[in-house]
């Protein structure tokens, strides 16, 4: 592109474009800095995107990944440890619905594609998200040492127990 092509109404649509594909500051430096080096630039917001979003630029699952784990998971039957790799993935499959999921086919992909989008910038821009832990509570068992104050106070409480029923 030449100069004289970037006028206000371009700037305007490449921002617009580029915010919706929720590119972030980093990305658009590597983005920038490769399209350098380029002997054409990009001509599209998306192809720009593409040169400075890589699996180890972003902190997210590539959306493909996130069907595929989402999918997965909300196959699982019973209570089984899931694992969601991400907590977008798992708000994701919570606003589709798990039973969708479960049964989905690559011809759902697109739809997912737009509510993990939705979910990934809501998450870029503070939101919150969290995987429940699991409701099983691990049995762990703590012998209380001789001498200890805990051995004291139980000591305590069972002698005015005695004491009581006596």
């Amino acid at each position: 592109m030449k100069d004289e092509d970037w006028d206000t109404d371009t700037v305007i649509v490449w921002h617009i474009a580029l915010n919706d594909l929720a590119i972030t500051a980093d990305e658009f430096d590597t983005a920038k800095r490769k399209s350098l080096g380029l002997q054409w630039p990009p001509t599209a917001p998306a192809d720009f995107l593409a040169l400075g979003r890589t699996e180890t630029a972003s902190e997210y699952p590539s959306v493909q990944s996130a069907f595929t784990t989402a999918c997965q998971n909300c196959g699982m039957r019973g209570d089984v440890k899931r694992n969601w790799k991400h907590e977008v993935i798992y708000e994701t499959a919570n606003r589709i619905g798990w039973g969708v999921l479960a049964s989905a086919t690559d011809h759902y992909f697109k739809t997912f594609q737009g509510v993990y989008d939705e979910v990934v910038r809501e998450h870029k821009n503070g939101e919150r998200f969290e995987i429940p832990q699991e409701r099983q509570l691990a049995y762990k068992r703590t012998v209380v040492k001789a001498g200890s104050e805990t051995d004291k106070k139980i000591t305590a409480k069972l002698a005015e127990l005695r004491r009581l029923s006596a």
